[in-house]
Order: structure tokens, then sequence, then C-alpha cells
């Protein structure tokens, strides 16, 4: 008796410290922080993004400056499509972060201590999403306009002209367009992964859905295949940073349909969350 009456003050003291949003948000960034994957992941997806936006500079300037039948420098294309290059490395490392931030919790029993403390599973799935989208959002943000940078300064050191006629179309909205198909496509990988509570099934068809599903669907010689290839992720995802013709009603589609896809992921995985164990 006097056991039970000295936990029961303590669980209920730990369940309102744990219970609010933001704290289940500070709870979720020190768990994605910690995790040396994530730093792994985030960095040599930054690395590799970085040097395919310099290769490329580098090959299109290098072509014009031949000695036999250069290439014309205005046919060079801009610096700002070079920077979009690294994107699928954007997507790719946000789909292995989405699935991580879930997995590795459930796979280490962080997650039922998590749940032992504050039991809303809903709020825990959204404070993950909220906590790996924003990261990956700022990061590919900044990241991608280090890229622009460098493809316009390798431009530059050769004569070539940068071609940043519009900011706002040719850079801000694509760089947008990149941090938000990142973040979006985190929380289709977590959703996936707290439906199927593992890491490594979760990423296999995450990236079968994102990359062999449009195409197979492309390639069928039936109209209705064709059309369905529009509107699922992989296609809709990749839309975002194609902003040069400026915000139409197809890009709001797009945008619209890709967060569609990631809260339906969401909602399953919330789903899943509330009729099983951690």
């Amino acid at each position: 008796m006097s056991t039970l009456a000295s936990s029961t003050p303590a669980r209920a003291a730990l369940a309102p410290a744990g219970t609010g949003f933001a704290r289940l948000v500070r709870a979720e960034w020190i768990a994605l922080t910690s995790l040396r994957a994530t730093h792994w992941s985030l960095w040599i997806g930054a690395a590799l993004a970085f040097g395919l936006t310099a290769g490329m500079a580098l090959l299109w300037v290098t072509a014009a400056a031949r000695s036999d039948q250069p290439l014309a420098l205005e046919s060079l294309p801009p610096a700002t499509d070079l920077m979009t290059n690294g994107y699928i490395v954007a997507i790719a490392v946000a789909v292995v972060l989405g699935a991580a931030a879930y997995a590795k919790e459930h796979a280490t029993g962080s997650l039922r201590t998590r749940l032992a403390a504050a039991p809303a599973r809903t709020r825990t799935l959204l404070a993950m999403a909220t906590v790996t989208g924003t990261t990956l959002f700022i990061f590919s943000v900044v990241g991608f306009a280090l890229c622009f940078v460098a493809a316009a300064l390798i431009y530059s050191a050769f004569g070539a002209p940068v071609a940043l006629t519009d900011p706002l179309l040719q850079l801000i909205l694509p760089l947008l367009g990149i941090g938000l198909g990142a973040a979006l496509t985190s929380a289709f990988s977590l959703g996936v992964a707290a439906m199927l509570r593992s890491e490594t099934w979760a990423v296999s068809l995450t990236f079968v859905f994102l990359f062999l599903v449009p195409t197979l669907l492309a390639s069928l010689p039936w109209e209705w295949a064709a059309t369905a290839s529009e509107y699922v992720l992989g296609t809709t995802v990749q839309a975002l940073p194609v902003t040069a013709a400026g915000v139409t009603g197809d890009y709001l589609a797009d945008v619209l349909i890709t967060v569609g896809w990631a809260a339906a992921a969401l909602i399953g995985g919330a789903f899943v969350m509330g009729r099983r164990d951690a």
C-alpha cells in the first residue's frame, strides 16, 4: 500500500510534465540530435548535393572553354537550375531520417518509456514529424542556397552568366520548394515507419513508392495509368522546386497532393500506434 501511494504521485507529476506538445517537441529534438546517424546523414547529404552542383557547374564551364567547338556561354543552363541537381539527395536523406526518427526509438525501447510518461501517441508522432520536418526544411534551404552560391562563383570565375533575372521565381521559391519537399517526404517516411515499425522496410517501401511506382505507371499502355502517375508522391514532390512558371494552379495542386500523401501516412501511423503496444 505504501509503495502504491508513493509511486502514484510520482507518475502524476511525470505525466503533466511530458504531455505538453512543446515538451514533446523538445524531447524529440534531443532524441533526433543525439543519434550519430542523424549528423552523418545530414552532412553526407549536404556534401553530395554540393558536389553535384559544383561538379555540373565545372563541366559546363569547361565545355564552354574548350578550344575545339566550345559551347556558347549563353547556352549554359542558369546556375539556379544546377542548384536543383542535388534535390534527389535531399529526398533520399529525408526518407532515411524520417524512418529512423520512429524506428530507432521503437527498436531501443525509448519510445515505450516516453509513452509511459506521455501516453498521447498521436501528439508524439506529430512531434516527431515537426522536429524532423523542420530540421530538414532549414538544412535543405540553407544547404541548397550554398549550392547556388558555389555554382554562381564557378560561373563567374569563367566569365559565364549566372542568369539570375528573377530572384523570386528562380531562387527563393525553388529553395522553399526543396525545403518543403524534404520536410513532407520525411513526414511520409515517418508515417510508413510507424505503420511497419521497421526502418529497413519503411525506407525500402518509401523508395519504391517515390522512384519506381511513378515510372512503372507512366510506362503502362493505359491512359488511366499515365494519369495516376501524375498524382503519386514521387511525381508531385519532384515538382515542388520547379517554379519558373510561377505559382500556378498546377503547382498548388502538386503542393496540396504532396501534403495529402504526408498527412495520409501520418494518419495511418497514428492509427497503428493507437492499436499496438510500443
